[in-house]
């Protein structure tokens, strides 16, 4: 093997170890958050003395999904456990589907955004403090008007959870694009590059650290906000089946709608932390630099 192909094949199998590394810690910590979960949600009900009619524990939950013949009060006699599956999961499908939508539209407008704030510092002056200001606007208080705006469909759903991305992706993605060197600009500048050209070999590169880490924050967020304008809107998705289950007094349902969202965001935070890490360690700062933890 050459010394070219050595010093190739180092940087791959650092990447892959670090990748590696990185999923086993992830799921190591999802089992523990959802050990810890579960065993604080039995303290708290309890603690404080929840009725059982209302209150479900894990086990319940666990009934709810599976049980053939579950205790009384845990699953409706008319609801059978297949079915009972099949709503919950379709509703989970529903919602993921509905937040990935949002996810991406956020994260795109939100770093189209921060690059017209960072090459055009006019812009950034006249709008960010109007993104400022509706970020303190509460969802709750914006989602009726959005979904009077965009209608109750897939467009509505997703522009709610893509509000939720895309407040924290754009204030991160100007700090990391402004945190470019400015050796490095300068550099750009007096070999005759332009401002796009700086964009693309200096202010990029910096600014990925904060947009990976800005994406995976985000992550639950987009769920949230998909499963509020589902719950507006009405009986689809999680939300709209939460809402459902609560009117109709199916409060096994409604834990079992919690719980699932509950341990959707922690996978795909976590999906999201080793996707980090990969892109990290290819095309980060310090790509190639050492193969440590």
């Amino acid at each position: 093997m050459t010394a070219a192909a050595v010093g190739v094949a180092a940087p791959a199998r650092g990447q892959g170890s670090a990748v590696l590394r990185r999923a086993g810690r992830a799921l190591v910590t999802i089992v523990v958050a959802l050990v810890v979960l579960a065993l604080l949600w039995q303290v708290l009900l309890l603690l404080f003395d929840v009725s059982s009619f209302v209150g479900k524990s894990p086990l319940n939950v666990v009934q709810y999904l599976f049980s053939e013949a579950p205790p009384r009060g845990i699953r409706p006699a008319s609801l059978s456990a297949a079915q009972a599956r099949a709503d919950s999961l379709g509703a989970l499908g529903t919602t993921l589907l509905n937040a990935a939508i949002g996810f991406a539209a956020g994260m795109v407008v939100a770093t189209l955004l921060a690059i017209a704030f960072v090459l055009w510092k006019p812009v950034e002056f006249a709008f960010l403090p109007i993104a400022m200001l509706l970020r303190s606007v509460p969802l709750v208080a914006m989602a009726p008007v959005l979904l009077l705006i965009f209608g109750q469909g897939k467009a509505g759903i997703a522009v709610l959870a893509g509000i939720v991305v895309l407040f924290p992706v754009l204030v991160n993605v100007v700090v990391g694009l402004n945190s470019a060197s400015p050796q490095s600009l300068d550099l750009i500048t007096v070999n005759g590059g332009s401002a796009l050209t700086a964009l693309r070999k200096v202010r990029l590169p910096a600014a990925l650290p904060q947009f990976l880490a800005s994406a995976r924050i985000s992550v639950p967020g987009a769920i949230v906000g998909s499963m509020l304008a589902e719950w507006l809107v009405g009986f689809q998705g999680m939300g709209g089946v939460l809402s459902g289950y609560k009117g109709s007094g199916n409060y096994g349902g409604v834990w079992t709608i919690v719980a699932l969202s509950v341990i959707a965001s922690i996978v795909l935070y976590e999906l999201a932390t080793i996707a980090e890490t990969w892109a990290l360690s290819r095309w980060g700062p310090n790509a190639g630099l050492s193969t440590r933890p």
